[in-house]
């Protein structure tokens, strides 16, 4: 799945009917071009490969002054669906070494209701306590390995904490979301 795909996807709900410039800046300041590592210019290229895949629709096209026309879009039936799977497989799956998923859930868990979230954060908490026994396996392999390096138990202990802390977050963030923070789908 493109991160790119989904967070120019959800941006575009978010903020519908938008153009390419405001989404642009506004998703500069969610800094994913550090997390995501989404630039400027890809931001563009998929709002054109989601209007083309039928994922958003144009809305209008507007010329402000002697500013060039802007194009403003809207997300399509088709791409309220595409969003809430890509998030599904962000929000149902938990892999070791990767923050993006946990990145776009925080950016739009709004798309699903707070039950299905509810749930899926629960569900990553059993896969995360998972991923940490089996990190364990691997560091006890790497420093038995006759071939392996033994700093490479680093890789899986750095996979530990990273995962130790979203745990953590996901705790706090499940208790606000049980007391009514945010809204969802639905509400």
């Amino acid at each position: 799945m493109s991160t790119t795909r989904l967070i120019v996807l959800g941006a575009v709900k978010q903020f519908q009917p938008v153009h390419g410039y405001f989404l642009r800046r506004e998703l500069m300041t969610w800094h994913i071009d550090e997390w995501a590592h989404i630039q400027p210019g890809s931001i563009y290229n998929a709002l054109r490969a989601l209007e083309v895949d039928g994922y958003i629709e144009e809305r209008s096209t507007e010329a402000e002054g002697k500013r060039p026309a802007r194009t403003t879009y809207q997300i399509s039936s088709a791409g309220e669906v595409e969003l809430q799977r890509m998030l599904r497989e962000n929000l149902w799956n938990v892999a070791p070494f990767d923050t993006q998923a946990i990145m776009t859930i925080a950016s739009f868990m709004f798309v699903l209701s707070r039950q299905e979230v509810i749930a899926g954060l629960e569900n990553r908490l059993t896969k995360i306590d998972a991923l940490v026994l089996t990190n364990g396996f691997q560091v006890q392999d790497t420093l038995v390995s006759p071939t392996t390096p033994k700093y490479v138990r680093e890789i899986f202990d750095l996979s530990t904490a990273r995962l130790l802390a979203e745990k953590q977050w996901i705790l706090s963030l499940l208790e606000r979301l049980k007391h009514g923070e945010y809204h969802f789908a639905g509400e």
